[in-house]
């Protein structure tokens, strides 16, 4: 590798660490109380009330409350729990609340 490869790579590598590799940053307030929701909801194992959330999800996002990204997310977390993957769908929600504060 030529220096000025090994230059790149390494500045590079040091920009990844700076930024971080998050996968959630910026999300909307609307989609941050709904990560608040649903770490409550898979921190109890609440089948019921995941449902619900979900339901607001898609209302949210139908009326432009959150985006079709931010949706996307978050069902993805409602998947996990609905399939009895409680504790990912729980980090998982945590660290979407996470990204927002680093």
């Amino acid at each position: 590798m030529t220096s000025r490869k090994l230059f790149k790579f390494s500045f590079l590598l040091a920009l990844c660490l700076c930024i971080g590799c998050s996968d959630y940053q910026g999300i909307s307030p609307t989609a941050y109380q709904y990560a608040k929701a649903l770490y409550s909801v898979t921190n109890r194992q609440r089948t019921e009330k995941l449902e619900r959330v979900s339901d607001l999800i898609t209302e949210s996002q139908q009326q432009g409350e959150i985006t079709a990204q931010e949706a996307q997310w978050l069902e993805g977390i409602i998947a996990d729990a609905r399939e009895g993957e409680w504790q990912t769908a729980q980090r998982e929600a945590r660290r979407m609340m996470d990204d927002q504060v680093e």
